[in-house]
């Protein structure tokens, strides 16, 4: 019996760390094959998310060291996103990255977000990242992959390159077109207008409306949608094998 609960629970793992994989290295390939609109999405999304993940943290480090000395204005609003994700991490792995931002002379809303963002990843002394650990082209090519994926699937399983996320790995904060890419189209949605909708001070026309993604089997995911907001994020996820799947 110990050894049956023993497997089940290294099964459970296992999945886990597959699916982690997955979201992860999803995040290194739309920063690392896509332009700004791409990038800033990504960064946006290890924001929102809470990301943690070193080696999803170094790819944005080094985008951003490589970036930031020849940025020009449409470039601005994409590396502060990655300011932003680095210091959302609190890692004090990245403080030497975002001073060498912040004590730049790039544009001024970057050096302000780098030095929000150093506020937040201050504290005991840590390995910093240093510029050029990270091949981008290698990345590119897909001739490589992070460090931490491939020790990750290997230790969980040889076919692990094959795993897909499911809506359990589903985080607060991603994005609707992210949900849709990682697990495919819901079986069934709906939208509904908030109360916030009609509030008259509810500066930058936060969370006006919310759409729901029913999945079939497996449960729904509520977004919540701002007036300004390009994109609608992921507000809830809730987790029912019962779901049929329709509004």
């Amino acid at each position: 019996m110990k050894h049956l609960i023993f497997a089940t629970l290294l099964a459970m793992f296992a999945i886990t760390v597959q699916a982690a994989d997955v979201v992860g290295q999803r995040y290194i390939d739309q920063m690392t094959r896509g332009g700004n609109v791409s990038i800033k999405q990504a960064a946006q999304s290890i924001y929102n998310g809470g990301e943690r993940d070193t080696e999803v943290l170094d790819v944005a480090a080094e985008i951003l060291l490589q970036k930031y000395p020849k940025a020009v204005d449409r470039d601005i609003d994409t590396l502060s996103w990655l300011a932003k994700a680095l210091g959302s991490s609190q890692n004090n792995r990245y403080y030497n990255t975002l001073k060498e931002v912040a004590d730049s002379n790039v544009h001024r809303k970057l050096r302000k977000y780098a030095r929000q963002a150093l506020d937040q990843v201050e504290g005991s002394s840590a390995a910093q990242y240093t510029k050029g650990s990270v091949d981008l082209a290698a990345l590119r090519k897909g001739g490589a992959k992070s460090k931490a994926v491939s020790k990750k699937s290997t230790q969980a399983n040889s076919s692990s390159s094959t795993a897909k996320a499911t809506i359990d790995d589903i985080r607060v904060g991603m994005s609707m077109e992210e949900v849709y890419a990682l697990i495919g189209q819901p079986t069934g949605t709906s939208t509904y207008q908030t109360g916030k909708a009609w509030v008259p001070f509810n500066f930058g026309a936060k969370d006006v409306a919310r759409s729901v993604a029913a999945y079939k089997g497996q449960g729904r995911i509520i977004f919540s949608h701002s007036g300004f907001a390009a994109s609608s994020r992921v507000l809830e996820v809730v987790i029912d094998p019962e779901e049929t799947g329709y509004p």
